[in-house]
């Protein structure tokens, strides 16, 4: 048996692809998706009908010379002449097109601009609209999928710029046609809670269609309606919803939505030191002016009268700058107990530090198990970890030393 190295493998394929005629210069048409320009003028993106997709590559060079140089955009319908090409490095098939001609929109794109014009003509857009965002939000509500990256990007980017801020989770599909209003249902409910200061929804890149659930006219009117701040985090850096123009702010990708949202701890506390140093420099200053006061009204009354009237003041100028510096360390001192005190609080009542550390949450029922007496054999129990949830049976319960049931 000829066992073959990827290498060889991936040469023969080669080599039979270039055997064939046809792929060297064949017709294909298709919609425009996740195009992106380099920033060497070369245009990359995927060609994809109902059923299939495949990668392309147009050359700056072709693109200049046939015209193309920015009239290429997602979700328009093309017929382009190409080559298949075979990357042996990588194994990686894709097209080279030679040439293109554009057709019309895709009927994604065209309900997108369409819905897009309606809902600008409301105002769901207008700038006066946009609240800012809290410069410190202790809670953060997040409307996303619980089992996709998205959530475990913005708890990475937060833990690393302030771990004392607490996150509510609102899960939801982030796919699909029925999911645009389990969307909207869960921005109003995140909007609805009194701890939440800022939410931030989204979801991780995609094709037009995959996305298309946040151009669902119930998100955008959720979004525009709501009364907490909120950050549009959908797809990369080149994708567009109609939540992102509706949101008060919009997110290149999640972790930017998160950058946004969470203030670095050692910035605030690097301001505080600041504003400490600025009082401590004033007051400075102005004991060094008063004092110059006085010597110059000493100059200009000699004698023992002044003199005597110079001690006192002296004496006055000395205490209040020991009431100063006192009343400023204080000041101080209190500010950092109390933001202490505050960061201890927020981490005690972070729900995801215990999932964090390896502590798990059971529910019976939907409701959170604190007893065996809630429990019987043969139960299903749900456990929250901190990535998921695992759905298990209980085979048997026992008391601290004691045997209570088995199924």
């Amino acid at each position: 048996m000829d066992v073959f190295t990827i290498s060889r493998l991936n040469q023969c394929i080669k080599r039979t692809l270039e055997r064939e005629f046809i792929l060297k210069n064949c017709f294909v048409a298709g919609t425009i998706s996740n195009l992106k320009r380099h920033s060497a003028g070369h245009y990359y993106f995927t060609l994809k009908d109902e059923e299939a997709a495949i990668d392309v590559a147009l050359w700056s060079s072709t693109a200049q010379r046939k015209g193309l140089v920015g009239k290429l955009e997602n979700g328009l319908l093309v017929t382009m002449r190409a080559a298949v090409n075979f990357y042996e490095k990588t194994g990686r098939l894709s097209l080279i097109c030679n040439d293109l001609q554009i057709g019309t929109k895709s009927p994604y794109q065209m309900a997108f601009e369409e819905l897009k014009r309606e809902l600008e003509s409301l105002g769901y857009f207008a700038e006066e609209h946009k609240k800012p965002l809290p410069r410190l939000a202790s809670c953060i509500g997040i409307v996303t999928s619980q089992s996709g990256a998205v959530l475990h990007d913005i708890l990475h980017v937060a833990k690393q710029r302030n771990p004392l801020v607490r996150f509510k989770l609102f899960a939801v599909p982030v796919q699909g046609e029925t999911a645009g209003a389990v969307i909207a249902k869960g921005v109003s409910k995140a909007d609805a809670d009194p701890d939440v200061d800022l939410i931030i929804v989204g979801r991780g890149g995609g094709s037009m269609e995959d996305l298309w659930c946040f151009n669902d006219r119930s998100v955008v009117e959720s979004v525009y309606a709501c009364h907490t701040p909120i950050i549009s985090a959908v797809g990369h850096e080149t994708d567009y919803t109609l939540c992102d123009f509706a949101a008060d702010v919009r997110g290149a990708t999640p972790s930017h939505a998160a950058e946004m949202a969470v203030y670095p701890l050692a910035s605030l506390q690097n301001e505080v030191a600041a504003v400490a140093e600025f009082l401590h420099t004033r007051m400075t200053e102005e004991v060094e002016s008063r004092r110059q006061q006085l010597f110059a009204l000493f100059n200009r009354k000699l004698g023992v009268p002044a003199l005597t009237l110079i001690h006192r003041e002296q004496s006055r100028l000395d205490g209040y700058t020991h009431q100063l510096h006192t009343s400023v360390k204080r000041g101080v001192d209190g500010a950092r107990n109390r933001l202490m005190i505050i960061a201890q609080r927020l981490e005690a009542n972070n729900p995801l530090a215990p999932l964090l550390k390896g502590y798990a949450k059971a529910e019976a029922r939907g409701v959170p198990v604190t007893s065996i007496s809630q429990v019987a054999g043969g139960d299903t129990l749900t456990v929250h970890v901190s990535d998921g949830t695992i759905t298990t049976i209980v085979k048997e319960v026992k008391a601290n030393g004691s045997f209570i049931e088995k199924l």
